[in-house]
C-alpha cells in the first residue's frame, strides 16, 4: 500500500493497518486525520496501539540503555524509536569509554611489565574489582600465575627484634651488615639465612637474637614468599651462628651485627659536632664503637640500595650522604678502627636485578653504577683503607645482589643464586675452629 491508496481507503482499513502504516513512515498520522475519512473510534485506536508501542518502546530502552551491546539492540529493534538519538549518543561515548579503558589497561600492563612493583597487592586488587585489568591482562604482563593466585593472601612475615648485648664473645669472626634504612640488608639476611638452611650448613645460637633469626630463615621457605615489614623498633641486632659442610670435621663461627639504619644519622650529627637526637641513638652508637673496638677478625658488608639510587630522602639526605658521613668519621684517626683486625670489606648492590642488563654482567655494571651515581667518594674511601691497610689486597671488592622477582613490592618469586655468593664469601674468608660459638652461648 502506497499514500495515496491509504488516504483514499482510510475508511475501508482497520486501526491496526493504519497503525502500521505510520510506523513505517508510508504516511503520518496527521494525514490520516486530515483526509476526513477517519472516524473518532478508529482514531482512538490507532491512540491506543500508538501509546502501547510507546510503552514498549520505553520499557525495552529502559532494560537496554546502561550498554552499548544493549544501544544497538534498541536501534536493530526500534530503528525509528522514541530514543534511537540518545542511544546513538550512548553509543558513540560508550566507544570513547572504551578507548579510554582500553588506554589504561594498556598503560597498567605495560607499567607492570617494565616494573612489577608500579603497584601494591591493595592497587591491584582495586583494579581487578574494577575490572580495569583482568587475570589474563596480568598473565600477558608476564606476572606468574602462582603470584596472581596469592593477591588475596599476603601474609607480612613478623619478626620479633632480640636485645643488644654489651659486648660479643672473643674469638668468632664478627660481619657486619651495614645500610641505611629500607636499603635491603634485612631481606639480604633473611635469604642468605634461609639459603644456608636448605644447604644444611646453618646452626644458629641461643640468646636475644635466636627467634628473630628463626623468623628470617623462614621468611624465604618457599619459592613465592612474602617480604617482611619494616622492623618496629630500629635497633643493632646481634645474630650468632656456624656455618658448616656436611662433610666437614669443624664449623665457621660468625657473629653477625646486623647496624641500625639509624647509626648512619649518628655519624652525620657527629661530623657536625651535634648532639644525637635520644638515648637511643646514643647506645647505638656506642655499642657499635665498642663492638668495632674488639679483638675480632671483622668483614664488613656495606648494603646500597639500586632502586633508590641517590635520590633525596625526607630529611634532604642521599645514600651517598650516609655512607659518606661513616667514612668522614671513621677517616679521623682517633676512629680508624677499620684498621683493626678487618678481614674483607664489600659493597653489596641490593635489587640488582633491575640494572638493565643480562644477569652475567651485573657485576662488570657495578663499577659503573657507583661512578655514575655520586659514589665514588665513599668508594675511594674505602679502597684507601683497603690499601693502607692491606684488606682485600688493596682493592673494593663489590657483589650484586638479588632476592629473585619481585612483584607488588611484597611478594617474590626467590632466587638464591646471589644469598649463595655471600654465603660463599663468608664460607672462604671465615675461618673453621674446633670450638664454636655454640660452645660459648649454648651451654
Amino acid at each position: 500500500m502506497d499514500k495515496k491508496y491509504i488516504l483514499q481507503h482510510t475508511d475501508e482499513l482497520t486501526a491496526e493497518q493504519l497503525f502500521h502504516a505510520i510506523t513505517e513512515n508510508i504516511v503520518t498520522r496527521s494525514e490520516i486525520i486530515n483526509s476526513g475519512n477517519l472516524d473518532a473510534t478508529k482514531r482512538k485506536a490507532i491512540d491506543a496501539l500508538q501509546k502501547l508501542s510507546d510503552s514498549e518502546d520505553d520499557s525495552f530502552w529502559n532494560s537496554a540503555c546502561s550498554t552499548e551491546h544493549g544501544c544497538n539492540g534498541y536501534i536493530n529493534k526500534y530503528p525509528e524509536g522514541r530514543h534511537v538519538s540518545e542511544a546513538r549518543q550512548k553509543i558513540e561515548n560508550f566507544e570513547i569509554l572504551r578507548k579510554q579503558e582500553n588506554d589504561q589497561r594498556s598503560r597498567i600492563v605495560e607499567k607492570l611489565r617494565n616494573n612489577p612493583n608500579s603497584f601494591t597487592p591493595l592497587m591491584l586488587r582495586q583494579h581487578l574489582n574494577n575490572l580495569d585489568i583482568t587475570t589474563d591482562d596480568l598473565l600477558n604482563a608476564q606476572i606468574p600465575i602462582e603470584i596472581i593466585n596469592r593477591l588475596d593472601n599476603i601474609v607480612t612475615p613478623q619478626l620479633q627484634l632480640g636485645q643488644t648485648p654489651d659486648s660479643i664473645p672473643d674469638g668468632y669472626t664478627e660481619v657486619y651488615f651495614w645500610g641505611i634504612p629500607g636499603s635491603g640488608k634485612t631481606c639480604a639476611l633473611a635469604a642468605v639465612l634461609s639459603t644456608a638452611n636448605r644447604m644444611g650448613y646453618l646452626e644458629i645460637a641461643q640468646g636475644p637474637g635466636f627467634d628473630y633469626m628463626v623468623r628470617l630463615k623462614n621468611v624465604f621457605s618457599n619459592q613465592v614468599s612474602y617480604l617482611p615489614g619494616p622492623s618496629p623498633v630500629d635497633t643493632t641486632q646481634y645474630l650468632p651462628f656456624t656455618l658448616k659442610k656436611a662433610d666437614e670435621r669443624y664449623s665457621r663461627s660468625v657473629s653477625l651485627i646486623e647496624l641500625s639504619g639509624e647509626i648512619f644519622q649518628c655519624f652525620l650529627l657527629k661530623n657536625a659536632s651535634r648532639p644525637l637526637p635520644s638515648p637511643q641513638h646514643t647506645e647505638t652508637f656506642n655499642s657499635l664503637i665498642r663492638f668495632l673496638d674488639g679483638e675480632n677478625r671483622k668483614i664488613h658488608f656495606f648494603f646500597i640500595d639500586y632502586d633508590v639510587e641517590n635520590k633525596p630522602d625526607a630529611d634532604g639526605y642521599c645514600q651517598s650522604d650516609y655512607l659518606n658521613a661513616a667514612a668522614t668519621f671513621f677517616n679521623d684517626k682517633e676512629n680508624n678502627l677499620f684498621s683493626k683486625n678487618t678481614d674483607a670489606i664489600y659493597i653489596v648492590i641490593t635489587k640488582s636485578d633491575l640494572m638493565p642488563c643480562e644477569k652475567g654482567k651485573r657485576v662488570d655494571e657495578l663499577s659503573e653504577y657507583l661512578k655514575n651515581n655520586n659514589f665514588a667518594s665513599f668508594v675511594n674511601s674505602l679502597r684507601t683503607k683497603c690499601r693502607d691497610n692491606s684488606i682485600n689486597a688493596g682493592r673494593v671488592l663489590a657483589t650484586p645482589f638479588a632476592l629473585g622477582k619481585v612483584y607488588f613490592q611484597q611478594m617474590c618469586d626467590f632466587d638464591p643464586e646471589t644469598s649463595r655468593n655471600i654465603i660463599d664469601i663468608l664460607m672462604r674468608r671465615i675461618a673453621t675452629k674446633k670450638e664454636s660459638i655454640l660452645d660459648v652461648l649454648n651451654k
